[in-house]
């Protein structure tokens, strides 16, 4: 399995669990979380979603090694392929119950800009985000550079998306990410 599917008291957990991928998005797994998504919101029993990783990562962005053999050999792959990515981006832009991330380790891409639709956020005092995309030569995806300055300031905001540095919760002089740090459970 992809994703993760747990709940407890009206709480949905989806955790990504390709821990050997670094819970990179592949296409089964954008499609299991939209689903998980749209399912969670219809679902009356639910009250808040939590998404979170299985591993070292939360999640290393879309599966890179997948989009290079899809590019290579598109004839081995369904006809919808690369429709994962803008149907998730949909399922989280009309998503109308609470969202937190529990960010428990790195996160790169989709891996950070997941984090502009959520409700909530916390992170692992360990974890640190990443958006790699001039480095690329891609342009930021997902509504970053239009949620991203609403949370962290448009100077914060252009510095994480242009300049392909790392970022952690707190660090001097920098911004702050999270509502929350907490200490990573082993």
């Amino acid at each position: 399995m992809t994703l993760n599917i747990a709940d407890a008291n009206r709480v949905r957990t989806l955790t990504l669990n390709r821990p050997e991928a670094l819970n990179a998005f592949n296409e089964d797994l954008y499609h299991a979380t939209t689903a998980a998504l749209r399912d969670a919101a219809a679902d009356p029993e639910v009250s808040v979603v939590v998404l979170t990783g299985t591993g070292r990562a939360f999640s290393a962005g879309t599966d890179l090694a997948e989009m290079q053999a899809y590019i290579a050999d598109p004839e081995n792959f369904p006809g919808d392929y690369g429709s994962g990515f803008g149907r998730l981006v949909d399922a989280l832009t009309t998503f109308p119950k609470p969202l937190v991330c529990a960010v428990n380790g790195l996160g790169l891409g989709i891996g950070t800009t997941i984090l502009g639709f959520a409700d909530l956020a916390f992170m692992a005092t360990t974890a640190r985000l990443k958006c790699p995309f001039t480095s690329l030569g891609v342009a930021p995806e997902a509504a970053s550079s239009y949620l991203l300055p609403q949370l962290i300031g448009r100077q914060n905001a252009a510095w994480l998306l242009l300049s392909s540095e790392w970022s952690a919760h707190r660090r001097p002089g920098r911004w702050v990410w999270c509502g929350r740090s907490v200490s990573p459970t082993t």
